[in-house]
């Protein structure tokens, strides 16, 4: 996290040091830090090579993770201003709107929400997200976007993968896929090349706190802090781990849930209709 370091930074050679980086070893100053994660952004994008020209991206204030949305939103915006990308940001009516608007670059497309079923205080991770994609989907299909971005981590993703492979519930591995088809829309995760921790100093530095509306948790959490020992991440190995169970993952493919795009035994997944998602109905306006 962020701290007082007496190191300069490993990449720039010039400036103090406010993050360590673990498992490479590299001291990170506020600059660089920015440029790192703009880069694992664009990398990502290049490699699953989804977005076109004239992308429309719908970027959700999570439930469970606001900062990183508004991050990704700023980021993005960046991004594809040199395209003829559109975005529109979504921001559910829980939240406070003005103080939201005060963190975003793109202060025009932005849309208000009022989803009829809302998610509880508390969530696993894995049914966190399926709920986010799930009223997403809907606000995306009423604007007529095609591309969903949600803030999910290199770090979310080796969680995601242990506690569905420890617990039994192969399902959940589509959660960890590079993107997700849902009826033409593309659901994608810009920070998947990035740890968590790194981001998580980024929204610090940044000034960016947004209490989240849903806390997540993950059933074999003691399980990965074994395996990760004292280290806050992951090493970067994981990064070919998750590779390899996407490749597996695609060859297992199971039938798609038709509300939030995740892989299930049924038309509509567990999670779905646990939290009543079939019925689930989004209105959308527009912010002045």
């Amino acid at each position: 996290m962020v701290e007082k370091i007496n190191k300069i930074c490993s990449i720039c050679k010039k400036r103090p040091a406010i993050y360590y980086r673990a498992y490479s070893g590299e001291y990170i100053c506020a600059k660089c830090l920015n440029n790192v994660i703009e880069k694992g952004v664009k990398r990502v994008i290049n490699k699953i090579k989804i977005l076109s020209m004239d992308s429309k991206i719908v970027i959700p204030i999570t439930y469970f993770s606001p900062s990183s949305s508004v991050i990704l939103s700023n980021i993005l915006y960046r991004i594809e201003k040199q395209f003829k990308s559109k975005i529109a940001i979504i921001i559910p009516n829980n939240y406070n709107i003005e103080e939201i608007k005060i963190f975003l670059d793109n202060k025009v497309d932005i849309f208000i929400a009022k989803i009829s079923i809302k998610p509880p205080d508390r969530l696993s991770l894995i049914e966190c997200l399926r709920y986010e994609r799930a009223w997403s989907i809907k606000a995306a299909k009423a604007l007529g976007y095609n591309f969903i971005a949600l803030p999910i981590t290199r770090t979310d993703i080796s969680l995601i993968l242990l506690d569905s492979l420890l617990n039994g519930r192969i399902e959940f591995i589509s959660e960890s896929l590079e993107f997700l088809d849902n009826n033409d829309i593309k659901i994608f995760y810009p920070f998947s090349g990035i740890e968590g921790e790194m981001l998580a100093s980024y929204e610090f530095i940044s000034g960016i706190k947004i209490n989240p509306l849903c806390l997540t948790y993950i059933k074999s959490k003691n399980i990965f802090y074994s395996i990760a020992g004292s280290r806050p991440e992951l090493d970067f190995g994981s990064q070919r781990i998750i590779e390899r169970f996407n490749y597996a993952a695609n060859k297992l493919a199971k039938t798609k849930c038709k509300i939030c795009g995740g892989f299930s035994d049924n038309e509509i997944c567990n999670t779905c209709n646990k939290l009543n998602l079939k019925n689930i109905d989004v209105t959308l306006s527009v912010v002045s």
